[in-house]
């Protein structure tokens, strides 16, 4: 492929982001969603740690 077919980097797209819609089903408290780091439970995804 010769240099001046291939397309300029600017007009490339860098990234297309999916956020899809959040129901407001079953919130946490207050309190529990800022150790958590989310309101919904849905969202929760605590990180395990290994056994060593």
């Amino acid at each position: 492929m010769a240099k001046k077919d291939m397309m300029p980097m600017e007009r490339l797209p860098l990234a297309q982001a999916y956020i899809p819609y959040q129901e407001y089903e079953c919130l946490y408290p207050l309190d529990e969603a800022l150790e958590k780091g989310t309101i919904f439970p849905s969202l929760y995804r605590p990180y395990k740690t290994r056994k060593k």
